[in-house]
């Protein structure tokens, strides 16, 4: 049973956020996602409400509202989503705007209404127009990464956390305690988990080297909505500094994208990454090509991890039906990095989808 809405917290965040008359007229639950956040959308009348809002309500690890694995170091007095927000609002970025944060007092934010097309439906519902909705979105990534490198701020969380090699081999960590030993329901003799954590080191290499840059974290066309002709930003509050390449490997190699972006159109991409750019005076140093699969590669693991705990050990259904797309762009970067080619039947053992 799904967890209760907060009728009158949202009534009274309502009412403070647009007047005394302001009202809901009516509540719509929306798809969430893999955190304990929860949205609602809420149809207002009265005052000097607009026609529509959408409330996120916060779980009880609401404060701060980010990943575990990257708080460390980094604290804030307020939520990441909003910190993070007010950084990419000020630098021109289509994010959501905050109608009223209500998260100390009642667990919710109150948020303009982006509307449910994301890149990803649009895409899938126009497939001619999916080159153009991509492109878009690569143009989106630079101009992110330009803001990040010419107008950093010390005082956004973004600016005080770091995707490195700790936190690459962590996710790697995590791949192997819940893609392997939760799934198969033992854990791996001491020797060979550590073989094969120090086997998947070459992984964590992008994560490193080279000069940071302002990463989204989770940069995929579930969460660019179509609004007109703009790309609206959401699920952006895991903002960190981390490798050129991680957030492009996330828009281009998400376990779906493949039905969208062929071989052909992701090498276009890619050129187009780069060339942009070098048009920003950022030209990209070294091998981009093998970074974008390393990370993918890297990504691909976490999230498989990712999806056994949270079904076996969280208990949220509905994850695991998506693996077989995770562990097909798994098997793509493998045969793209032969460098790894050594590892691949050590991983096959244990998890035989990335024979």
């Amino acid at each position: 049973m799904p967890d209760a809405i907060p009728h009158e917290a949202l009534a009274r965040a309502v009412r403070a956020a647009f007047g005394a008359g302001a009202r809901i007229a009516a509540e719509e639950r929306l798809f969430g996602d893999a955190s304990s956040r929860r949205y609602v959308r809420l149809r207002l009348a009265g005052g000097d409400a607009p026609p529509t809002a959408v409330a996120m309500l916060l779980g009880a690890d609401r404060f701060p509202l980010g990943s575990d694995e990257i708080s460390e170091g980094a604290a804030s007095r307020e939520l990441p989503f909003v910190d993070v927000g007010r950084y990419l609002a000020a630098r021109g970025f289509a994010v959501p705007a905050v109608l009223l944060d209500a998260s100390a007092s009642d667990a919710l934010v109150l948020l303009e209404d982006i509307g449910d097309t994301t890149l990803w439906a649009a895409a899938s519902a126009q497939p001619a127009d999916a080159p153009a909705l991509f492109a878009a979105a690569v143009d989106l990534l630079v101009a992110l990464q330009v803001a990040g490198a010419r107008q950093p701020d010390p005082s956004c969380l973004a600016f005080r956390r770091r995707f490195d090699e700790r936190l690459a081999r962590w996710e790697l960590e995590h791949f192997i305690e819940h893609g392997i030993e939760t799934r198969h329901g033992r854990p791996l003799p001491g020797d060979e988990r550590a073989y094969l954590l120090a086997a998947l080191s070459p992984v964590a290499t992008p994560f490193a080297q080279g000069t940071p840059v302002l990463v989204h974290r989770d940069f995929m066309a579930w969460n660019l909505h179509v609004q007109g002709a703009r790309l609206r930003l959401i699920d952006f509050q895991d903002a960190l500094l981390g490798p050129d390449a991680y957030d492009l490997a996330a828009l281009l190699t998400d376990r779906t994208t493949g039905t969208l972006v062929g071989p052909a159109l992701e090498e276009e991409l890619l050129a187009r990454f780069c060339a942009a750019r070098a048009s920003a005076a950022l030209p990209l140093a070294g091998d981009l090509g093998t970074r974008y699969r390393l990370c993918a590669l890297q990504r691909a693991l976490k999230v498989i991890g990712r999806f056994h705990y949270l079904e076996s050990v969280l208990g949220k259904p509905g994850y695991l039906p998506y693996l077989p797309g995770v562990y097909a762009v798994a098997r793509r970067m493998l045969d793209a990095l032969p460098a790894l080619a050594a590892v691949r039947p050590l991983l096959a053992r244990h998890v035989p989808e990335l024979a």
